[in-house]
């Protein structure tokens, strides 16, 4: 069995395989810098960088370093009878930076971030725990990343009240399960 390389599989050559090495290695690398090792024009270079762009090969995510950051994050595993009820319902969930439906013993993997550990265990015990829905959750706390690691952040958190029950404006729990609630602005109060 011949293998491909990853340079086959997303149908890219030399030239953009380094492109994309270096602006990982330094995502602010100029396209000057870049042209001099590459050995063509910046111009080359910028349609290049273009062209991984559209081939989504080169993306810019804007949040914070989980490395770098004092925000807590939790990595629930999830066992449900029903993955995507579960999904419909995360979707919109402004503590739920990252989820993935996964294989094996659980079938969904979620980042929840929060400013502190209560309000994350509150969160999994009320959108996953209480789910009857859901079978088990196992939930790990970040302590630490090897690699640089930037989450997106709702700052829709900050406006989450511990003692009511709803996690946001949005959120999809069952009608069934208590919910979080947010705090109305005084600007929307006005309109």
């Amino acid at each position: 069995m011949i293998k491909k390389t990853f340079k086959e599989i997303l149908g890219i050559d030399d030239a953009d395989y380094k492109i994309i090495e270096m602006m990982e290695k330094d995502a602010d690398v100029t396209h000057s810098k870049i042209a001099r090792e590459i050995e063509k024009s910046q111009p080359a270079v910028g349609a290049r960088i273009i062209k991984l762009e559209r081939k989504h090969l080169l993306t810019k995510q804007v949040g914070f370093n989980i490395k770098k950051v004092d925000i807590k994050v939790a990595i629930v595993f999830v066992a449900t009878k029903d993955v995507e009820t579960i999904v419909s319902k995360i979707t919109k969930c402004p503590f739920v930076n990252h989820a993935f439906k996964i294989s094996g013993e659980f079938n969904l993997l979620c980042f929840v971030a929060a400013s502190d550990l209560q309000t994350i265990e509150k969160l999994v015990d009320l959108c996953f725990r209480k789910d009857p829905n859901v079978i088990n959750v196992k939930t790990n706390i970040l302590i630490d990343s090897v690699h640089d690691f930037v989450i997106p952040i709702d700052f829709q958190i900050e406006k989450f009240d511990f003692h009511s029950g709803n996690c946001g404006p949005e959120c999809n729990n069952s009608v069934n399960l208590p919910k979080y609630k947010f705090d109305l602005s005084s600007e929307e109060v006005e309109e």
